[in-house]
């Protein structure tokens, strides 16, 4: 049974988003879905999310072609520049004819004769590269060091839900300009935000990433091994909402074999429901 990456879930919530936008699924039903889609382990988990839809269709754009009226432009100019350059590489190493050579001569010995222009080449100033740290937001360092440049970016810590995946973060929150409406911001090491033509859930709750205490959270983190019950398991991700009101971390852990589990526990270090292996 084929394994689903990361790319795979996005994927799957991308296509689950446009046929929530065009009415093919109710609000509950595409929230369901999309929480599962979120924490499924394979293909065909995903497949079975949106077999059942009509998948919209994407349109792809190639690169514009150069003309070939435009290439013969270049061509050509390109060939005038060259039999430039070879005549004046012929006239400079020709004799003089006497009209030349006596003006040449005058020149050279009058004091009109204008000085030749000398220049010093001024060094290009040297610019030190601008470098954003990498933040891996499957630490408690990288969730803190993004905590930090979310509130940053946009000052509101209050958001619907989050999942963090090591290289990357995806959040959901009310538009700023049109509260009734979902926006998506997407973390790469930088913030790319895009409203989309989804309504909030009426009611919605919303969780304060400001409440996440890190130093609560670092030792459940650090320790998923013990309690998912599989001693080499590792974080894949995270799960951050309250959708029951509750506001909650749902930490995802498993090893090579795919074996593995999950514990929620509160912003504030508390385990709410655990998860472990084989139960």
């Amino acid at each position: 049974m084929t394994r689903a990456r990361d790319l795979d879930r996005v994927e799957t919530c991308n296509v689950l988003d446009a046929a929530y936008a065009e009415g093919q699924l109710s609000a509950d039903d595409y929230f369901e879905r999309t929480e599962k889609a979120r924490s499924a382990k394979t293909l065909l988990a995903l497949a079975r999310l949106v077999n059942d839809l009509q998948v919209p269709k994407i349109e792809t754009k190639t690169a514009p072609r150069t003309s070939t009226a435009r290439k013969a432009v270049f061509i050509g100019g390109a060939a005038l520049i060259v039999v430039g350059a070879v005549a004046a590489v012929a006239w400079s190493r020709s004799p003089l004819t006497p009209s030349e050579d006596i003006t040449a001569s005058y020149a050279s010995s009058t004091s009109l004769a204008p000085p030749l222009a000398t220049t010093t080449p001024v060094p290009e100033p040297t610019v030190e590269p601008i470098l954003i740290a990498h933040i891996d937001t499957l630490t408690p360092e990288g969730i803190g060091a993004f905590i930090e440049r979310y509130r940053d970016e946009f000052g509101d810590m209050f958001i619907d839900d989050a999942s963090f995946h090591g290289d990357y973060s995806l959040v959901s929150r009310a538009a700023s300009d049109t509260p009734a409406l979902t926006e998506s911001i997407s973390f790469r090491d930088g913030f790319e935000r895009k409203v989309t033509s989804i309504p909030r859930r009426t009611g919605q709750p919303t969780f304060d990433l400001g409440s996440i205490q890190i130093d609560k959270l670092a030792p459940f983190m650090e320790n998923i091994a013990e309690y998912v019950k599989v001693p080499d398991a590792t974080i894949t991700h995270l799960i951050v909402d309250a959708n029951y009101g509750v506001p909650e971390i749902a930490i995802y852990a498993e090893n090579d074999r795919s074996e593995g589990g999950r514990i929620e526990v509160t912003p504030w270090g508390e385990i709410s429901r655990s998860y472990p292996y084989g139960s």
